[in-house]
């Protein structure tokens, strides 16, 4: 009897194995090293739902969604390599970090992943990975603060790419927001707004009490990147160009604005180091992506049948 049931448990471990091998068949060999289908799916699916993001157009081909996939397939694996060759590692706070953010995004999209064909493990390499590329990123072009000009150069950055201000914000319409305002309403709105500056005087306290006064509510500090689109065209070029604890209004078709202007030094240094890692992003990012391209450029790709496409197919 021990015998039937050693040989049925190895009967079922083989069992188990190869059906777990039959679901992760590995479908492509990318300079020797393999990709297997949950990878591959991972990736296609990212290109099919935002192909805008990999330089697609809306309705791509699958010959272009193949090849944008296999570019991605590409950099996880550079990723992979690189990190292994720098002898890189990651931290338990880092790897903590990636355990938490699978567990959020399973339980958010399970039901998708499942239906595609990809399990959380397979997300757990896929943002291990991208935990391997921020590593080797930061590796690179993160200096320390401790090389006097590049840390130079990120904070020149920041004071010349992001603002700080506290503002209120009034639309030309009633109360409710479903009548537009007369003309007469509007310019008795405007001069209220006029009136601002001159009780606020470079007090930002004061400027406060007249908001208050008015009947409107003034936002927290606001930190704001050059380029968002969280506000109107041109309110950051008007905002930077204001001079620090004084008081615009900037008037557009449906609202206007009362904005007093921070100075970002005065806000501490916390503040810089809080979007530090940003900046150095924008600041290297396409040098990074550069050399990436180049070497991924390098890599061969051989299909193993015709996997790939069925599953092209099947997603799209």
């Amino acid at each position: 009897m021990k015998k039937i049931a050693a040989a049925l448990l190895a009967v079922l471990i083989i069992f188990s194995f190869c059906s777990c091998s039959a679901t992760k068949k590995n479908v492509l060999i990318i300079s020797g090293a393999e990709i297997d289908s949950e990878v591959f799916t991972y990736y296609l699916d990212k290109v099919i739902q935002r192909p805008a993001d990999y330089g697609l157009t809306d309705s791509p081909s699958d010959k272009d969604i193949k090849e944008a996939t296999v570019n991605e397939c590409k950099k996880y694996l550079a990723a992979n390599t690189e990190f292994r060759d720098n002898g890189l590692s990651l931290s338990s706070a880092e790897k903590v970090e990636i355990s938490e953010n699978v567990n959020d995004f399973w339980v958010r999209f399970e039901n998708h992943y499942n239906e595609i064909g990809v399990s959380k493990q397979t997300l757990t390499k896929i943002f291990t990975s991208q935990a391997y590329s921020d590593a080797i990123f930061s590796e690179t072009y993160d200096k320390g603060s401790e090389n006097a000009a590049a840390e130079k150069a990120i904070q020149d950055y920041f004071y010349n790419n992001y603002i700080s201000f506290r503002t209120v914000c009034a639309y030309f319409t009633s109360a409710d927001g479903t009548t537009p305002m007369t003309q007469a309403e509007k310019n008795d709105l405007i001069a209220a707004f006029n009136s601002l500056p001159q009780a606020a005087g470079n007090n930002a306290d004061k400027f406060s009490d007249a908001v208050n006064t008015a009947g409107y509510t003034l936002s927290d500090s606001v930190i704001l990147k050059k380029g968002s689109d969280r506000y109107p065209d041109g309110f950051f070029g008007k905002v930077y160009a204001q001079a620090d604890n004084t008081v615009q209004i900037i008037i557009y078709d449906e609202c206007v604005f009362a904005v007093w202007k921070e100075n970002l030094k005065d806000k501490g240094d916390n503040i810089y180091v809080n979007y530090r890692s940003s900046c150095i992003r924008d600041l290297y990012s396409s040098e990074a992506d550069i050399k990436t391209e180049e070497y991924i450029g390098s890599m061969t790709v051989e299909e193993k049948g015709n996997a790939v496409n069925r599953i092209i197919k099947k997603l799209t």
